[in-house]
């Protein structure tokens, strides 16, 4: 998202007479908003824990064991993600963060991968083993 005011579009005349940069090159950065960007951040990682908590335990209670479990997690991960690309940035995602799609849709995986693993077992525990 290129700030209007910081008047990198344009680069108009009184650029050329401050001494300031000519190339197009310089013309073409884009400025983010860091405080809108930690606050986006905190948002979907909140969404994303939430997932691999909710994801644990519908694979605990439905009694998935080995790769079906984890390819539940990697639907539900992925589907989430989807979503709030979809409904929340209307797919445009270069005008929210400048990570790759693949990168968005694998973000905080890991994370969100042990606290699934967590609930699964719990779950999994509860309704099958007690």
């Amino acid at each position: 998202m290129i700030d209007p005011m910081a008047d990198l579009a344009g680069g108009g005349p009184d650029m050329a007479m401050m001494g300031g940069p000519s190339n197009s090159e310089d013309n073409n950065k884009e400025v983010f908003d860091m405080d809108a960007f930690r606050y986006n951040f905190r948002k979907m990682d909140k969404i994303r824990s939430f997932m691999g908590i909710v994801a644990g335990c519908v694979a605990g209670v439905l009694g998935l064991t080995g790769l079906s479990g984890l390819v539940c997690f990697l639907i539900l991960h992925i589907s989430v993600n989807l979503s709030i690309l979809a409904f929340k940035m209307n797919f445009n995602l270069k005008a929210y963060t400048q990570e790759s799609m693949i990168s968005f849709l694998l973000a905080d995986f890991q994370k969100c991968a042990m606290s699934f693993m967590l609930f699964w077992t719990l779950f999994f525990g509860l309704v099958y083993l007690f």
